[in-house]
């Protein structure tokens, strides 16, 4: 259901004053032999809590420091230094990584750590023998049944109807707003990358081919996936670009990655168009999408990977052909320098428009055979 305009901006700023301001809650950090410390400066994103760093190593009794050059932050801990970073989805001492899940974020001026990576990371790695305890634990949400999760992720070209009219093109900058996705060490941040990509990619498809086109989203701001892929979900677009950059602890990754999602002969039930069959055109067209895409970056000159199958957010599930592009790396040196360029953001968008065009003759090729069953027997 379809809120009034009004009723739906008042909603949307109501929660966002909500999300600015701390939550009701608190951590309680208890090391032995010190006396339990509550920390009530708790601020709560997508259900999960994230206090200060700073206070809880002082609650560990542990020193900490943020480098605003390399974009990280060090922690002095009696096994050596540990490194977290708002770009790193791992928390690194000396050789060993370990994968963090909720990395750590900019809130209100003060890098902030979730409960969890206190709790199975951060104490865990440097063998602490403290406890963490969330005083006011979120209640859970309410059950979601699987075909609620399809539902929510069910990506769907456009009806057979509207294959005459002009070709539509969604393009998903990755990130936004709040959520800067992967950092450089100078600060440049994955959200802006893929914006000014998108933006040139926008523009070659209205001026070439006076094209329509979905933006999931057109300025720095963030927005939650089921408002990013509204429109998507609605089988608004032919095919869906997810534009993303990313960031690894190794310095010498590089070249441009292509994912897709895996391949399934599972049936997707959905009452608005009956049975979709995942690989009848989705799957495979969505190959054949990131091939088309990879043979341009490959004539372009860019390094790039062979196509990955890969089940990553917001690729989700349907017929739409649908593939997600890493750009490069802002954690090389070589590429960050790049990927600052407006130049390069043109040569970027240009790949991206020509393994398009290449993949609509396939993509109009695929369509062919059933429409021309469609069609009433020539009279003889």
């Amino acid at each position: 259901m379809r809120l009034p305009p009004a009723i739906s901006s008042l909603c949307f700023l109501v929660a966002g004053l909500l999300a600015g301001s701390p939550a009701d809650a608190a951590i309680e950090i208890i090391m032995p032999g010190r006396p339990a410390v509550t920390i009530a400066d708790v601020y709560q994103r997508d259900a999960v809590a994230f206090v200060a760093i700073d206070e809880v190593l002082a609650a560990l009794g542990l020193n900490g420091a943020w480098d605003s050059v390399e974009h990280l932050y060090r922690i002095t801990t009696p096994q050596g230094v540990a490194i977290i970073s708002p770009g790193s989805d791992y928390l690194r001492i000396g050789e060993r990584a370990v994968k963090v899940e909720h990395r750590p974020r900019f809130i209100d001026g003060k890098l902030r750590v979730a409960e969890p990576f206190l709790a199975e990371q951060l104490l865990p790695v440097l063998d602490l023998p403290g406890q963490v305890n969330n005083l006011d634990p979120p209640a859970p949400p309410p059950p979601e049944s699987p075909l609620d999760q399809l539902f929510s992720l069910l990506l769907l070209q456009r009806p057979k109807a509207a294959l005459d009219s002009q070709w539509v093109v969604a393009i998903d900058p990755g990130h936004g707003g709040q959520d800067a996705g992967a950092l450089g060490k100078d600060g440049t941040t994955e959200q802006a990358v893929n914006l000014a990509v998108a933006r040139q990619l926008q523009k070659m498809l209205k001026m070439r081919r006076g094209a329509p086109v979905v933006m999931t989203r057109d300025a720095d701001y963030a927005v939650s996936l089921t408002q990013r892929l509204e429109n998507v979900t609605q089988g608004q677009a032919d095919v869906l670009l997810s534009l993303h950059t990313q960031a690894v602890f190794s310095p010498l990754a590089q070249g441009v990655m292509l994912f897709v999602a895996p391949e399934t002969a599972l049936p997707i039930a959905d009452p608005s168009v009956g049975t979709v069959p995942a690989t009848e055109p989705g799957s495979n067209a969505s190959r054949q999408l990131a091939e088309a895409l990879r043979s341009a970056f490959v004539a372009a000159g860019f390094q790039v990977a062979p196509v990955q199958e890969r089940p990553l957010l917001p690729l989700g599930q349907g017929n739409l052909p649908r593939v997600l592009v890493e750009m490069g790396y802002l954690s090389n040196d070589l590429e960050l320098g790049r990927l600052q360029d407006p130049v390069r953001h043109q040569l970027l968008a240009q790949a991206l428009f020509n393994g398009l065009e290449t993949f609509q003759k396939i993509y109009q090729n695929l369509q062919e055979p059933e429409d021309e069953a469609d069609q009433p027997a020539a009279q003889q």
